[in-house]
């Protein structure tokens, strides 16, 4: 395990207003609250945070906003999945220079690229940056599946720094965790299998739900991971497997964090397209079946 990185990194939304511009004082003060709440870490611009529908232009403006505005306080990692490697590095030197300590990159997208091809990406995209990189494993979003003599490739690099493990298969994470230096940290990556993946060895969570109940995921790493407590983990883990498993079913996980953070108080904000806001009868499903009075 890299000791800089463990616990509960909170892959935040990103608050649009209604004409599509960023909403950064309403950014600041969800990031503020979650802060206030326990997490370790954030994790701006990931999936959960509409990285994709952002240029780079804007998205190195949000991140010198925000960056330094919680640098002191809280880990930060920060998304910067792109398909070509070259727009990877420009992403990845201005969260560099922000102050960040990590960035997040899903391997390329669409492309399909052969998995020698995806050693050679990382590669490149960590000889040219010199900085922690989260080694992204999601097939469902980048089409291709890092396969174990890639992830054992991959994590030969020094800056290969932590793992994010979200093919849904626990026997992956298990490979994962069993191959991987002590310098990476390996993170659970879906929501729905936090408790297996930390009864695994997994030392922290990249997780979706915190968005809305930072209090209950800091919980469920502290009973497993640090208290060593399996029964006390597995009764937060029934409370909020409901919640967990809608974020990772339901087609709209985004629209439905932006609405249980106004159900709380706070503003999740518009999202941007293609993604459009939750109808009525949508709402009522996220409320009813993610129980938000019963998470915290």
């Amino acid at each position: 395990m890299n000791p800089n990185f463990k616990g509960i990194y909170a892959v935040a939304v990103t608050p649009f207003k209604e004409n599509g511009e960023f909403d950064l004082d309403q950014s600041k003060k969800n990031l503020d609250w979650l802060i206030e709440n326990g997490v370790h870490g954030v994790c701006i611009l990931g999936a959960t945070g509409e990285y994709q529908s952002i240029s780079d232009e804007e998205h190195m403006q949000y991140v010198r906003e925000i960056v330094p505005y919680i640098k002191d306080r809280v880990s930060i990692i920060v998304g910067a999945s792109r398909e070509r490697p070259e727009d990877v590095v420009k992403l990845v030197n201005n969260i560099k220079a922000c102050g960040a300590d990590a960035a997040m990159v899903l391997s390329p997208f669409y492309c399909h690229p052969a998995q020698d091809e995806i050693v050679k990406f990382y590669h490149y995209v960590m000889d040219q940056t010199d900085f922690p990189i989260v080694v992204y494993n999601n097939p469902g979003s980048a089409g291709v599946e890092l396969e174990q003599n890639t992830y054992l490739e991959i994590l030969k690099h020094p800056r290969a720094s932590i793992v994010k493990e979200s093919s849904g298969d626990i026997h992956k994470l298990t490979q994962v965790l069993n191959d991987a230096p002590e310098t990476t940290s390996v993170f659970c990556g879906c929501d729905n299998l936090a408790f297996e993946s930390f009864a695994a060895g997994a030392c922290g969570w990249i997780c979706m739900l915190a968005n809305v109940a930072p209090r209950d995921c800091v919980a469920l790493y502290e009973a497993v991971c640090e208290e060593k407590d399996l029964e006390k983990g597995k009764e937060i883990y029934k409370r909020i497997l409901p919640s967990l498993d809608v974020l990772e079913s339901f087609p709209k996980p985004v629209q439905a964090l932006k609405h249980l953070l106004s159900y709380r108080g706070l503003n999740g904000g518009y999202v941007r397209k293609p993604r459009y806001e939750l109808t009525e009868e949508e709402k009522q499903f996220v409320v009813k079946e993610m129980a938000p009075d019963r998470i915290q």
